[in-house]
């Protein structure tokens, strides 16, 4: 038989896991966007739409198919008629439905929730557990998507990530760009406190390469290898 133990962690699974954990971080720190719905602008475009007809240029158009159906032998002649109004019929349906779609992307307003980088900064100031799960009581006003795991992964290891804080290798230069890599540094040792492995491992399991910047050589695609010359 052989031996039992824990199975061996994906780091790809770790890698999602730092990603959100990231993504919110960063939202929390620079703000993020929601969409509002406003009921009464979708309903008064619907109002707007209900006496639409056909263009004529639709018209046309439906007429040209049905005589190209009966030029091929698929309509008869006596069929015509029906046949033009059964097209009609539906690409009017098919209308209101798209108008109705339509109105409901125009009825949407996409909201600007700025960023709260003094909570942020309260976090990497914390001192124990207790003072990150404090600041933690306040998380539904944060700027963050409504489902975040963040604040309950947060509380629950709140002694991780004070000590991720204190790490010897935690990004500790004032310089602007230096606080992006500390978000990383943090949602990795998160993520790794989440699946109990040593933020030393979760750190060389996910790698050093943000997200944004995984993007950025995914789009720029490798660079096309050498032909060899033949001897």
């Amino acid at each position: 038989m052989g031996t039992r133990g824990p199975k061996p962690l994906d780091p790809g699974t770790l890698f999602a896991f730092a990603h959100q954990l990231y993504w919110d971080f960063r939202g929390l720190a620079e703000g993020s966007h929601r969409w509002k719905f406003n009921e009464q602008e979708y309903e008064r475009l619907l109002s707007a739409s209900k006496g639409i007809q056909l263009s004529e240029e639709q018209r046309a158009s439906i007429a040209q198919c049905v005589a190209e159906e009966i030029l091929e032998g698929r309509l008869k002649e006596t069929e015509k008629e029906e046949r033009i109004r059964a097209l009609e019929e539906s690409t009017l349906e098919m209308t209101h439905e798209w108008r109705h779609v339509q109105a409901a992307r125009e009825a949407r307003k996409r909201l600007l929730i700025p960023g709260e980088p003094d909570v942020l900064e309260s976090l990497l100031r914390a001192r124990d557990a207790e003072e990150v799960r404090r600041i933690c009581e306040d998380t539904p006003n944060w700027p963050i998507a409504p489902g975040s795991v963040l604040p309950t992964y947060l509380s629950q290891h709140a002694s991780a990530f004070v000590a991720a804080t204190k790490d010897s290798r935690f990004p500790r230069s004032g310089r602007p760009t230096s606080q992006l890599k500390q978000l990383w540094f943090l949602s990795r040792a998160l993520a790794g406190a989440i699946f109990k492995v040593k933020t030393r491992t979760a750190i060389n399991l996910v790698g050093s390469n943000r997200p944004e910047q995984i993007f950025e050589e995914s789009r720029a695609g490798k660079p096309a290898r050498k032909k060899r010359r033949k001897k």
